[in-house]
């Protein structure tokens, strides 16, 4: 579990209020949770969350570490046809893909 609060006080206060009826360690400041690393610019009070582990833990498990990223925008008013569907093998990629671009996007 990460604790946060306005302040330093509200933390300690809830940290003792759980100790009351649990037993809790104190793992310091948060720099990873759920595969999201959190970094912190306290002079500017800004978090940071960033999920390139997850990113590149994708492009490999795809085999897309060689290619190259480029802009795909599509045209205005695109009518596609059922006749361009992908095949079932490449439907079973495409869904694998989009699961975990939905996981990114959605963490």
């Amino acid at each position: 579990m990460a604790v946060t609060g306005p302040n330093e006080y509200y933390i300690i206060s809830f940290k003792l209020f759980l100790g009351e009826d649990f037993k809790i360690t104190d793992l310091g400041e948060l720099k990873h949770m759920l595969g999201v690393l959190v970094t912190r610019d306290c002079s500017r009070c800004l978090i940071y969350l960033s999920q390139i582990a997850h990113i590149q833990h994708t492009i490999t498990c795809f085999g897309l570490e060689d290619l190259t990223p480029v802009s795909t925008s599509l045209a205005v008013r695109l009518n596609l046809t059922l006749s361009q569907l992908p095949t079932t093998k490449a439907k079973n990629i495409l869904s694998r893909i989009m699961q975990m671009i939905f996981i990114i996007c959605h963490w």
